[in-house]
Order: structure tokens, then sequence, then C-alpha cells
């Protein structure tokens, strides 16, 4: 396993766990579920392409989605960060939007479908959603995304 092809399940939730980790595998990363902040510090100690964060109100590690970015941050903080969530793109965003605003100013959001050529790792974000895992056509562009941000 190329360690530059691990992608953290930063903030593991059902929904990530279940239709995140095989959308991870098919798109060539090695998605590692975190179970504490601090296996999320000892996690961060080895290359990462990037990490997901959950939206969803509660997740298995205990913590919500501000402070998991901001140790995110703090021991990478260049790593490039997904929000991916169920709920429709504009809970996610403001979900999103309140987890990076401490420690991120001007923070921008893109959906799959808007992700652009050329963009900020460390103030832009992409937001996935379920939805975008469901067709053929939306998996497709939600890959080239992901690959376009994780490297």
């Amino acid at each position: 396993m190329a360690q530059d092809k691990r992608v953290l399940l930063a903030r593991p939730h059902a929904f990530i766990v279940d239709e995140m980790k095989p959308f991870l595998l098919d798109c060539g990363y090695t998605p590692v579920k975190v179970a504490s902040l601090a296996e999320l510090q000892s996690a961060l100690a080895q290359p990462a392409a990037g990490a997901v964060i959950s939206t969803a109100i509660s997740s298995s590690i205990g913590a919500d989605a501000a402070t998991v970015f901001a140790a995110l941050r703090q021991g990478a903080p260049a790593m490039p960060v997904m929000f991916a969530g169920m709920a429709d793109v504009g809970t996610i965003r403001l979900t999103a939007g309140r987890a990076v605003a401490p420690v991120v100013a001007d923070a921008a959001f893109h959906e799959a479908g808007g992700w652009p050529l050329r963009f900020d790792r460390q103030r832009e974000f992409l937001v996935l959603r379920k939805e975008d895992l469901t067709s053929a056509e939306a998996r497709q562009r939600a890959a080239r995304a992901l690959r376009s941000l994780f490297g």
C-alpha cells in the first residue's frame, strides 16, 4: 500500500464507512478509518493523500466536525479535506463552513460537478453527498473531483 494513497476517514459515520469506503477504493485510494482523536493524531504521523470528514450530527469518533478539522490542520496543515454527508448540499456546506471558520478565513466549498480546475487546497473543499455516488455519471464526476483534490 502506497502511503500517499491513504485517505483518512477522519470523522467516520455509517455513510462514510459503508458507501465512501468502496468509492475511495474504486478511485485508487486506501481508506483508513479513525476511531478517536488520539488515533487521528497517530494516523497523521504517516503521509496521506487527504481526509474525509462526515457532516453528520454524530460520529463514532465522538467529536464534532470543527474539532476534527482543527486537529487535522494542527497535525497536517496542508492536507486536503473533503466533507461528506447525506443531507442536502446547503446543509452540508453550512456544517462544513462552521467547522472550518475558526481555522480558515474565506473558505470555499464546491460540489463535484462544479469542482474548479485550479484551486487552493488550504481554503477550498470538496462537498460530496450520497446522491453523488448513486449513478454512474455522478460517480464519474465525483471521482474526477476527488482525484483532483487528493492528487
